[in-house]
Protein backbone atom coordinates (compact mmCIF):
# COMPACT_ATOMS: atom_id res chain seq x y z
CA UNK A 1 0.00 0.00 0.00
CA UNK A 2 1.43 3.36 -1.02
CA UNK A 3 1.62 6.53 1.02
CA UNK A 4 -0.70 8.17 -1.51
CA UNK A 5 -3.53 5.71 -0.73
CA UNK A 6 -5.49 7.96 1.60
CA UNK A 7 -5.29 10.87 -0.87
CA UNK A 8 -6.61 8.62 -3.62
CA UNK A 9 -9.48 7.56 -1.36
CA UNK A 10 -10.31 11.20 -0.61
CA UNK A 11 -10.37 12.07 -4.32
CA UNK A 12 -12.71 9.14 -5.05
CA UNK A 13 -15.09 10.32 -2.32
CA UNK A 14 -14.94 13.93 -3.55
CA UNK A 15 -15.43 13.06 -7.21
CA UNK A 16 -17.86 10.15 -7.12
CA UNK A 17 -20.05 10.53 -4.04
CA UNK A 18 -22.66 12.83 -2.56
CA UNK A 19 -25.73 12.43 -0.35
CA UNK A 20 -27.64 10.66 -3.11
CA UNK A 21 -24.71 8.60 -4.38
CA UNK A 22 -22.81 6.94 -1.51
CA UNK A 23 -20.25 4.16 -2.08
CA UNK A 24 -19.91 1.22 0.32
CA UNK A 25 -16.59 -0.23 1.44
CA UNK A 26 -16.55 -2.92 -1.28
CA UNK A 27 -17.14 -0.32 -3.98
CA UNK A 28 -14.39 1.86 -2.54
CA UNK A 29 -12.02 -1.10 -2.51
CA UNK A 30 -12.78 -1.66 -6.20
CA UNK A 31 -12.22 2.03 -7.01
CA UNK A 32 -8.82 1.95 -5.30
CA UNK A 33 -7.90 -1.35 -6.94
CA UNK A 34 -8.40 0.38 -10.31
CA UNK A 35 -5.63 2.77 -9.16
CA UNK A 36 -3.30 -0.10 -8.15
CA UNK A 37 -4.09 0.25 -4.45
CA UNK A 38 -4.88 -3.14 -2.88
CA UNK A 39 -6.67 -2.57 0.44
CA UNK A 40 -8.90 -4.40 2.90
CA UNK A 41 -12.21 -3.30 4.38
CA UNK A 42 -10.54 -2.42 7.69
CA UNK A 43 -8.14 -0.12 5.81
CA UNK A 44 -11.12 1.76 4.37
CA UNK A 45 -12.62 2.20 7.84
CA UNK A 46 -9.30 3.39 9.30
CA UNK A 47 -8.60 5.83 6.46
CA UNK A 48 -12.09 7.36 6.66
CA UNK A 49 -11.58 7.82 10.41
CA UNK A 50 -8.29 9.65 9.72
CA UNK A 51 -9.96 11.88 7.08
CA UNK A 52 -12.71 12.82 9.53
CA UNK A 53 -10.11 13.63 12.19
CA UNK A 54 -8.40 15.92 9.66
CA UNK A 55 -11.60 17.90 9.09
CA UNK A 56 -13.02 16.16 6.02
CA UNK A 57 -16.67 15.28 6.66
CA UNK A 58 -17.10 11.73 5.40
CA UNK A 59 -20.60 10.62 6.36
CA UNK A 60 -22.23 7.19 6.50
CA UNK A 61 -25.56 6.73 4.70
CA UNK A 62 -27.98 3.92 5.62
CA UNK A 63 -31.34 4.71 4.08
CA UNK A 64 -33.24 2.20 1.99
CA UNK A 65 -31.08 1.06 -0.90
CA UNK A 66 -28.57 3.83 -0.20
CA UNK A 67 -25.81 2.34 1.90
CA UNK A 68 -22.26 3.63 2.09
CA UNK A 69 -20.00 6.64 2.54
CA UNK A 70 -20.21 10.06 0.94
CA UNK A 71 -18.21 13.29 1.00
CA UNK A 72 -20.12 16.03 2.83
CA UNK A 73 -17.75 19.02 3.00
CA UNK A 74 -17.69 20.68 -0.44
CA UNK A 75 -15.98 24.07 -0.74
CA UNK A 76 -19.17 25.56 -2.19
CA UNK A 77 -22.79 24.56 -1.85
CA UNK A 78 -24.56 23.83 -5.14
CA UNK A 79 -26.44 27.15 -5.02
CA UNK A 80 -23.22 29.08 -4.32
CA UNK A 81 -21.47 27.43 -7.25
CA UNK A 82 -24.44 28.24 -9.51
CA UNK A 83 -24.16 31.93 -8.59
CA UNK A 84 -20.41 31.98 -9.29
CA UNK A 85 -20.76 30.24 -12.65
CA UNK A 86 -23.58 32.56 -13.73
CA UNK A 87 -21.50 35.57 -12.66
CA UNK A 88 -18.56 34.41 -14.78
CA UNK A 89 -20.90 33.83 -17.73
CA UNK A 90 -22.39 37.30 -17.32
CA UNK A 91 -19.08 39.17 -17.06
CA UNK A 92 -18.64 41.04 -20.35
CA UNK A 93 -15.09 41.93 -19.35
CA UNK A 94 -13.96 38.29 -19.67
CA UNK A 95 -13.00 36.69 -22.95
CA UNK A 96 -14.79 33.53 -24.08
CA UNK A 97 -11.58 31.55 -23.57
CA UNK A 98 -11.07 32.83 -20.02
CA UNK A 99 -14.76 32.33 -19.22
CA UNK A 100 -14.49 28.66 -20.20
CA UNK A 101 -11.27 28.22 -18.20
CA UNK A 102 -12.72 29.79 -15.05
CA UNK A 103 -15.94 27.76 -15.23
CA UNK A 104 -13.89 24.59 -15.68
CA UNK A 105 -11.91 25.47 -12.53
CA UNK A 106 -15.11 26.13 -10.60
CA UNK A 107 -16.61 22.83 -11.71
CA UNK A 108 -13.47 20.99 -10.57
CA UNK A 109 -14.50 21.94 -7.02
CA UNK A 110 -17.56 19.69 -7.12
CA UNK A 111 -18.42 16.09 -8.00
CA UNK A 112 -19.33 14.51 -11.34
CA UNK A 113 -23.05 14.54 -10.58
CA UNK A 114 -23.23 18.29 -10.07
CA UNK A 115 -20.97 18.91 -13.08
CA UNK A 116 -23.50 17.05 -15.23
CA UNK A 117 -26.35 19.09 -13.74
CA UNK A 118 -24.55 22.39 -14.39
CA UNK A 119 -23.65 21.43 -17.96
CA UNK A 120 -27.32 20.76 -18.71
CA UNK A 121 -28.52 24.00 -17.12
CA UNK A 122 -25.90 26.41 -18.45
CA UNK A 123 -26.54 30.11 -17.97
CA UNK A 124 -26.98 32.84 -20.53
CA UNK A 125 -23.66 34.12 -21.90
CA UNK A 126 -23.39 37.81 -22.73
CA UNK A 127 -21.18 39.45 -25.36
CA UNK A 128 -17.56 38.94 -24.41
CA UNK A 129 -14.53 41.19 -24.72
CA UNK A 130 -11.59 40.30 -26.97
CA UNK A 131 -9.05 41.90 -24.65
CA UNK A 132 -6.86 39.01 -23.46
CA UNK A 133 -5.04 41.23 -20.93
CA UNK A 134 -8.01 41.78 -18.63
CA UNK A 135 -6.88 39.47 -15.81
CA UNK A 136 -3.33 40.80 -15.99
CA UNK A 137 -4.84 44.27 -15.60
CA UNK A 138 -6.85 43.18 -12.57
CA UNK A 139 -3.78 41.69 -10.93
CA UNK A 140 -1.65 44.80 -11.58
CA UNK A 141 -4.38 47.18 -10.43
CA UNK A 142 -5.11 45.23 -7.26
CA UNK A 143 -1.41 45.42 -6.33
CA UNK A 144 -1.30 49.14 -7.17
CA UNK A 145 -4.27 49.81 -4.90
CA UNK A 146 -2.70 47.82 -2.05
CA UNK A 147 0.73 49.44 -2.39
CA UNK A 148 -0.75 52.92 -3.06
CA UNK A 149 1.08 53.34 -6.36
CA UNK A 150 -0.06 55.23 -9.44
CA UNK A 151 -0.49 53.68 -12.88
CA UNK A 152 -0.09 54.65 -16.52
CA UNK A 153 -2.12 52.99 -19.27
CA UNK A 154 -3.47 53.25 -22.78
CA UNK A 155 -7.22 53.54 -23.28
CA UNK A 156 -9.08 52.64 -26.45
CA UNK A 157 -12.54 52.45 -27.96
CA UNK A 158 -13.92 50.99 -31.20
CA UNK A 159 -14.90 52.72 -34.43
CA UNK A 160 -17.77 51.75 -36.73
CA UNK A 161 -15.52 49.16 -38.39
CA UNK A 162 -14.97 47.52 -34.99
CA UNK A 163 -11.32 48.60 -35.03
CA UNK A 164 -9.51 49.64 -31.87
CA UNK A 165 -8.66 53.34 -31.65
CA UNK A 166 -6.64 54.92 -28.85
CA UNK A 167 -8.46 57.74 -27.10
CA UNK A 168 -5.26 59.81 -27.06
CA UNK A 169 -1.64 59.33 -28.10
CA UNK A 170 -0.18 59.95 -24.65
CA UNK A 171 -0.59 57.63 -21.68
CA UNK A 172 -3.28 58.16 -19.05
CA UNK A 173 -2.10 58.46 -15.45
CA UNK A 174 -4.28 57.65 -12.45
CA UNK A 175 -4.01 56.77 -8.77
CA UNK A 176 -6.18 53.64 -8.36
CA UNK A 177 -8.65 53.58 -5.45
CA UNK A 178 -11.08 50.74 -6.18
CA UNK A 179 -12.12 48.00 -8.58
CA UNK A 180 -15.86 47.59 -9.02
CA UNK A 181 -18.16 45.34 -11.02
CA UNK A 182 -21.16 47.27 -12.34
CA UNK A 183 -23.69 46.54 -15.09
CA UNK A 184 -21.79 43.32 -15.96
CA UNK A 185 -18.56 45.25 -16.57
CA UNK A 186 -15.44 45.82 -14.51
CA UNK A 187 -14.23 49.35 -13.74
CA UNK A 188 -11.25 51.01 -12.13
CA UNK A 189 -12.01 54.08 -10.04
CA UNK A 190 -9.11 56.39 -9.28
CA UNK A 191 -7.96 59.94 -8.69
CA UNK A 192 -6.73 62.03 -11.61
CA UNK A 193 -4.14 64.52 -10.32
CA UNK A 194 -4.36 66.57 -13.50
CA UNK A 195 -8.07 67.31 -13.14
CA UNK A 196 -8.18 66.97 -9.33
CA UNK A 197 -11.16 64.64 -9.52
CA UNK A 198 -12.13 60.99 -9.37
CA UNK A 199 -12.70 59.16 -12.64
CA UNK A 200 -13.41 55.61 -13.76
CA UNK A 201 -12.37 53.47 -16.72
CA UNK A 202 -13.43 50.12 -18.11
CA UNK A 203 -10.80 47.46 -17.54
CA UNK A 204 -11.48 45.77 -20.86
CA UNK A 205 -10.55 49.03 -22.64
CA UNK A 206 -7.21 49.40 -20.83
CA UNK A 207 -3.84 48.25 -22.18
CA UNK A 208 -0.15 48.58 -21.26
CA UNK A 209 -0.86 49.02 -17.55
CA UNK A 210 2.29 49.91 -15.60
CA UNK A 211 2.77 50.97 -11.98
CA UNK A 212 4.80 54.03 -10.99
CA UNK A 213 5.70 55.70 -7.71
CA UNK A 214 3.62 58.68 -6.62
CA UNK A 215 3.61 61.42 -3.99
CA UNK A 216 -0.18 61.44 -4.05
CA UNK A 217 -1.89 62.23 -0.73
CA UNK A 218 -4.92 59.99 -0.36
CA UNK A 219 -8.28 61.74 -0.65
CA UNK A 220 -11.49 60.91 1.15
CA UNK A 221 -13.36 58.41 -1.00
CA UNK A 222 -16.69 56.72 -0.29
CA UNK A 223 -17.21 53.94 -2.83
CA UNK A 224 -20.83 53.40 -1.82
CA UNK A 225 -21.65 57.08 -2.32
CA UNK A 226 -19.80 57.19 -5.63
CA UNK A 227 -21.75 54.23 -6.99
CA UNK A 228 -25.12 55.43 -5.76
CA UNK A 229 -24.90 58.72 -7.66
CA UNK A 230 -23.26 57.32 -10.81
CA UNK A 231 -25.63 55.99 -13.44
CA UNK A 232 -24.17 53.20 -15.61
CA UNK A 233 -20.70 54.63 -14.93
CA UNK A 234 -21.10 57.79 -17.02
CA UNK A 235 -19.20 60.82 -15.72
CA UNK A 236 -20.83 64.16 -14.97
CA UNK A 237 -21.06 66.98 -12.44
CA UNK A 238 -22.35 66.18 -8.97
CA UNK A 239 -25.71 67.75 -8.23
CA UNK A 240 -28.41 67.31 -5.62
CA UNK A 241 -31.87 66.87 -7.10
CA UNK A 242 -35.34 66.57 -5.63
CA UNK A 243 -37.53 63.82 -7.05
CA UNK A 244 -41.26 63.23 -6.66
CA UNK A 245 -41.85 59.50 -7.05
CA UNK A 246 -44.82 57.17 -7.12
CA UNK A 247 -44.96 55.03 -3.99
CA UNK A 248 -44.75 51.88 -6.12
CA UNK A 249 -41.15 52.88 -7.00
CA UNK A 250 -39.88 52.77 -3.41
CA UNK A 251 -37.84 49.62 -4.09
CA UNK A 252 -36.38 51.07 -7.31
CA UNK A 253 -35.26 54.22 -5.48
CA UNK A 254 -33.71 52.16 -2.68
CA UNK A 255 -31.87 49.97 -5.20
CA UNK A 256 -30.36 53.03 -6.91
CA UNK A 257 -29.64 55.36 -3.99
CA UNK A 258 -29.51 53.10 -0.95
CA UNK A 259 -31.43 53.46 2.26
CA UNK A 260 -29.52 56.45 3.72
CA UNK A 261 -31.66 59.22 2.30
CA UNK A 262 -34.47 61.46 3.51
CA UNK A 263 -37.93 60.49 2.25
CA UNK A 264 -40.96 62.73 2.75
CA UNK A 265 -44.51 61.54 2.18
CA UNK A 266 -46.07 63.86 -0.40
CA UNK A 267 -49.46 62.18 -0.75
CA UNK A 268 -51.05 58.78 -0.41
CA UNK A 269 -49.49 57.73 -3.72
CA UNK A 270 -46.25 59.74 -3.89
CA UNK A 271 -43.15 60.59 -1.89
CA UNK A 272 -40.38 63.17 -2.29
CA UNK A 273 -36.67 62.55 -1.81
CA UNK A 274 -33.44 64.51 -2.24
CA UNK A 275 -30.52 62.56 -3.75
CA UNK A 276 -27.09 63.30 -5.17
CA UNK A 277 -26.49 62.24 -8.78
CA UNK A 278 -24.11 62.90 -11.63
CA UNK A 279 -25.85 65.21 -14.09
CA UNK A 280 -25.74 63.18 -17.31
CA UNK A 281 -28.02 62.08 -20.10
CA UNK A 282 -27.87 58.66 -18.49
CA UNK A 283 -29.56 60.07 -15.39
CA UNK A 284 -32.25 61.64 -17.59
CA UNK A 285 -32.81 58.33 -19.39
CA UNK A 286 -33.18 56.62 -16.02
CA UNK A 287 -35.86 59.14 -15.01
CA UNK A 288 -37.58 58.86 -18.40
CA UNK A 289 -37.95 55.07 -18.27
CA UNK A 290 -40.41 55.48 -15.37
CA UNK A 291 -42.62 57.82 -17.40
CA UNK A 292 -44.80 60.06 -15.23
CA UNK A 293 -44.02 58.00 -12.11
CA UNK A 294 -40.96 60.22 -11.41
CA UNK A 295 -40.82 64.01 -11.67
CA UNK A 296 -37.74 66.19 -11.22
CA UNK A 297 -38.85 69.01 -8.90
CA UNK A 298 -35.55 70.84 -8.77
CA UNK A 299 -33.16 72.52 -9.08
CA UNK A 300 -34.95 74.49 -11.78
CA UNK A 301 -31.98 74.37 -14.19
CA UNK A 302 -31.93 70.55 -14.01
CA UNK A 303 -35.70 70.41 -14.47
CA UNK A 304 -35.45 72.72 -17.49
CA UNK A 305 -32.53 70.77 -19.00
CA UNK A 306 -34.47 67.52 -18.68
CA UNK A 307 -37.54 69.11 -20.30
CA UNK A 308 -35.45 70.57 -23.16
CA UNK A 309 -33.76 67.19 -23.71
CA UNK A 310 -37.12 65.44 -23.97
CA UNK A 311 -38.48 68.11 -26.32
CA UNK A 312 -35.45 67.90 -28.62
CA UNK A 313 -36.00 64.16 -28.97
CA UNK A 314 -39.73 64.63 -29.63
CA UNK A 315 -38.90 67.26 -32.29
CA UNK A 316 -37.05 64.65 -34.34
CA UNK A 317 -40.27 62.66 -34.67
CA UNK A 318 -42.42 65.65 -35.65
CA UNK A 319 -40.73 65.95 -39.04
Amino acid sequence: MSKARIIKLLKVLQEETDYNHPLNSEQLITKLDEQNEVVERKTIYDDIKVLNECGYAIEMMREGELNGYYYDSPIFESSELRVLIDAVNAGNFLTTKKTNEMIEKLLSLTNKFERKMFSETSGYRHNKTKNEHILYNIDALQKAIFTKQAITFSYFSYNIKNEKKLRKKSQYMLVPYALVWNQERYYLIGYDERYEAFAHYRLDRMENVETIQTEHVRKHFDLQEYMEKTFEMYAGDDVRVRLRCATKLASEINDQFGENKIVLVDSEDHFVTDVRVKNTLTFYSWVFKFGDAIEILGPEEIRKEYRDTCMSVVARYDK
